[in-house]
């Protein structure tokens, strides 16, 4: 921040106060003093393609990590970790190591059709973030639908009856749960897990072959406004929420400064949340505790609004809601105090107006601290008229962003607190978009044009450029933020910004910024915490950390280690550990599902004595959210915007539906449908070929120990096996009379660019290898596995080759770790791999015009940077879907401006 704006501001202050007689000197004083333990942090924000997806599509999103104060690209740290999490079962599902660079970098999650159906969490964090808990973690909620016929969807949750029981303050719930409509490939017991806020409950299954339905009954509390159910079998997960009571909400009030004085008015901010946590708009009045009316209130669209109040010593107030039911909810507002000070900062055109009362009417002296994100900015010492002080706030005297100020008396004990937010639009950075045309037809080039700004001056910028269909994206994701509301708002406020880009549409909806401030900001400030000691390191690069200790004694020294990294080609390293142990290898950069190594001491090291070695582990933080964010259900509207495009989807491509073959009466000889092979079977029918671990094990030589090497000498009639050459050299495997063969491990079908990795599998980590002859079902995969896809036809005759580990993790689990004593064989970690976004190019003379072209994600290109003129220009191509589209640009420039835009165009029939 510039300070030299306050010279003549000074003069002002202290000529005031001179005049009250009142402090002699030093009225203002300016600071820098950076007080917050949070001010060491990493702000990090994904850009994602959007937030409801279907179980055939992809995740695309962009990372940008900077520095909390001033915004800056991180230097810190140079890995960022981003996970998608199952919160209903608190695992990570997918997850993905980005290498960042200049605090930037990109990534994607494929969705999978194993997936469960519901609401997940994508999350972000630095290792360096794991010193401020969960306060710098990034977390944004999505909802997933699978591909599946809609009038088909299972709901083996039926029945559902709820009986209140006052005596005991809960609800007894009976249902009845058809499993076999689920899954009916079960043959095991079931599991349905109950939640809600503040509980849960399980309850098993039995299995029972004769019996259709299942039985169940359970208790919940009587003021549970909703609760979720999971039926999980082997195969299978279904979730349902039921909303018990629509009509609950929560109120509360928040008085500005932190309390209400009797006999003082005040301003009350006030927030409703509704049965779903959200905000909604609300009418009520207020009443005393003899139930006479003395004012009203009404929300904006967020549930929020502020209303005035002088409240008489002894009396107890009220927020009434009525109901359209006709029922009456009636919520406390904090007691008054009987002495104290009323503080209110009032909007004056551009400027502020901060006004303290103190009930005593006195000359006592106070003092005001200003500070923003963790660093104090100045110290205003002043003194009371008559009981009244006052003081305008300019917006160009502080920095854009969220403002804190304290109040402290006489004795410097504070008294009272206040948030407000400071708008400057000068420093956004200024994102200009521009098409070579406002409508187009179907499948036409779009070429676009940008230009950044900052202050009226040409700048370079990171820039993302996302073009999508813009009725689905808007039906799909109603409340959302950007790279503008969460730096500049949501990053500095714990909890959940209720639809944060809300508050930058215009400069009226700015102005409601502060009922959120009122209600959220002073008491959810994430910069409280003073400044203490760190406990975890920056994570610069891939590393391999651990530990060498004497097994005989237990002692730790210094010790001699050999590391061999595999790979092509393969590297030698030899490294000490310090004086307790420990070691750490710095890696080069390299990307893949992850590099197998071999670690030992020396020779000369092992004859101190008896060693081990020890990899240290990398630590998962704890996965915690809140459960009526999960298990509420999805909006109505995306919904029905979801359901539609999944019909529409399936009618132009059959093979995005999942095949769901019937086994009854089918004979199944030896083979057994174990949990880990039933997906399979039911998508694909029983395999055509079948090698058993015995088998692969029995006939393994010392030149077959590679899965491919070991099919091609003893199945040559099954498979063949090629060399590919594209700068590396690897095998692939085809089966006989197939186009292609899908190579699926664990029911995780493998993408194209990793198939080079297929081959080195080593035979003793493999519990069986099937072949799956000519089916269409395989072209199930189609999506998962190309980036072309739906563009790039499926193949027509295709085949599949399952594998199944023993560690049942897929490709990445399919090289097992083996620990010898002094001797560690384990996988280094990779960056994980790129993906291009795939759009087809319609001058291109291969390319196939008859293949339907449903993208409603048109373009995504997260690394667009302009130049020193702050231009650059990029080209996509339309789909066949018609109507309005929308290009969403975001940026960052290298001093942290951050800019948002959005331009719409038309595409008509040709």
């Amino acid at each position: 921040m510039d300070f030299r704006g306050f010279a003549s501001f000074v003069v002002v202050i202290h000529a005031l106060l001179l005049s009250e007689n009142c402090l002699s000197q030093n009225s203002l004083e300016l600071e820098a003093e950076l007080f917050s333990h949070a001010t060491d942090a990493e702000k990090i924000y994904l850009q994602l393609s959007g937030t409801t997806f279907n179980t055939s599509e992809t995740i695309w999103f962009k990372a940008i990590v900077t520095d909390v104060l001033d915004h800056k690209p991180t230097t810190k740290s140079g890995v960022l970790h981003v996970e998608l999490i199952d919160p209903l079962d608190n695992r990570v599902v997918d997850k993905s190591l980005l290498k960042l660079h200049k605090g930037i970098s990109s990534g994607f999650f494929q969705m999978h059709s194993s997936y469960r159906e519901g609401n997940y969490i994508i999350r972000a964090y630095t290792e360096w973030n794991k010193n401020f808990d969960q306060d710098f973690t990034y977390s944004v909620p999505i909802s997933l639908f699978r591909i599946q016929e809609m009038d088909k969807k299972p709901n083996p949750i039926r029945n559902m009856v709820f009986t209140k029981d006052p005596a005991s303050n809960e609800f007894l719930v009976s249902a009845s749960i058809w499993v076999k409509d689920l899954d009916s490939l079960h043959y095991d017991d079931a599991m349905l897990l109950i939640n809600w806020n503040g509980g849960k409950d399980s309850i098993a299954l039995e299995y029972k072959k004769k019996e259709a339905a299942i039985k169940v009954r359970h208790k919940i509390p009587l003021e549970v406004p909703m609760v979720n159910y999971q039926l999980k079998t082997n195969n299978e997960v279904f979730t349902k929420s039921v909303v018990l009571d629509q009509e609950y909400g929560a109120l509360r009030f928040f008085p500005e400064g932190g309390a209400l004085v009797e006999g003082m008015q005040s301003v009350v901010g006030f927030k409703y949340l509704d049965y779903k946590g959200r905000g909604a708009e609300i009418v009520g009045t207020i009443e005393d505790q003899n139930q006479v009316v003395i004012g009203q209130f009404r929300s904006n669209a967020l549930g929020m609004g502020s209303v005035v109040l002088t409240p008489k010593l002894g009396q107890t107030y009220f927020g009434v809601l009525k109901t359209k039911s006709g029922n009456t909810f009636k919520y406390e507002l904090p007691k008054a105090k009987r002495d104290g000070l009323i503080l209110s900062l009032i909007q004056r055109g551009r400027n502020k107006a901060l006004r303290i009362w103190n009930k005593e009417r006195n000359k006592d002296s106070l003092f005001v601290k200003f500070y923003h994100r963790g660093k104090n900015l100045f110290f205003l010492k002043a003194c009371f008229k008559n009981g009244m002080f006052s003081f305008k706030i300019q917006p160009n005297d502080l920095p854009q962003g969220v403002i804190g100020l304290t109040v402290f008396d006489k004795n410097l004990s504070p008294v009272a607190e206040r948030h407000f937010f400071n708008y400057l639009k000068q420093e956004t950075l200024d994102i200009e978009l521009k098409t070579d045309d406002e409508r187009y037809i179907a499948r036409d080039s779009v070429q676009v044009s940008i230009s950044t700004k900052y202050n009226g001056q040409a700048i370079p910028a990171s820039i993302s450029v996302m073009a999508v269909d813009s009725s689905y994206f808007n039906g799909t994701n109603l409340k959302r933020n950007d790279i503008v509301s969460y730096f500049l708002l949501q990053s500095d406020i714990k909890g959940t910004v209720e639809n944060p880009s809300y508050y930058f549409e215009d400069e009226a909806k700015l102005a409601e910024l502060d009922f959120l401030m009122l209600t959220q900001g002073w008491t959810n400030y994430k910069y409280k915490e003073k400044k203490r000691a760190k406990s975890f390191g920056a994570e610069t690069g891939l590393e391999i950390r651990g530990i060498v200790s004497e097994l005989d004694n237990q002692n730790k020294s210094q010790h001699e280690l050999s590391v061999l990294l595999m790979g092509k080609p393969i590297e030698a390293y030899s490294i000490d550990t310090d004086d307790r142990g420990n070691f750490k290898l710095s890696l080069k950069d390299s990307y893949g599902l992850g590099r197998k190594f071999v670690i030992q001491p020396t020779a000369a090291s092992n004859k101190r004595g008896n060693l081990k070695v020890e990899i240290k582990r990398y630590e998962v933080p704890d996965i915690s959210y809140n459960i009526n964010k999960i298990i509420t259900p999805v909006d109505s509207i995306v919904e029905k915007t979801m359901i539609q495009k999944i019909a529409t989807d399936i009618r132009i491509d059959p093979f995005l539906l999942p095949n769901t073959i019937a086994l009854e009466g089918v004979e199944v000889s030896d083979y057994s449908v174990t949990p880990e092979r039933a997906e399979m079977v039911e998508l694909h029918g029983i395999p055509d070929v079948v090698i058993a671990s015995e088998e692969l094990i029995k006939k393994r030589k010392k030149w077959t120990r590679g899965l491919y090497r070991w099919l091609l000498y003893n199945y040559p009639r099954d498979i063949k096996v090629t060399r590919v050459s594209n700068g590396t050299s690897f095998e692939i495997a085809y089966v006989y009379g197939a186009e292609w063969t899908y190579v699926v491990i664990d029911g995780i079908p493998v993408h194209e660019r990793d198939y080079g990795l297929i081959g080195s599998i080593p035979v003793s980590a493999v519990k069986s290898a099937e072949i799956i002859r000519n089916t269409s079902t395989a072209n199930t995969y189609h999506t998962q596995v190309f980036d072309c896809a739906p563009i790039c036809p499926p193949p027509a005759f295709p085949a599949i080759l399952a594998i199944y580990t023993f560690s049942g993790e897929g490709l990445s689990g399919a090289f097992p770790k083996t620990k010898i004593t002094g001797l560690i064989n384990d996988t280094a970690p990779q960056f994980s791999p790129i993906r291009e976004f795939y759009a087809p190019e319609y001058h291109s003379e291969n390319m196939d015009w008859s293949v339907p072209d449903r993208r409603t994600l048109l373009y995504w290109n997260p690394n667009i940077i302009t130049d020193k003129n702050g231009r650059a220009v990029t080209t996509f191509f339309n789909s066949d879907v018609l109507g309005k589209m929308v290009l969403i640009c975001e940026g960052i420039t290298h001093n942290g401006k951050v800019g948002y835009s959005e331009v719409f165009y038309e595409v008509d029939d040709p």
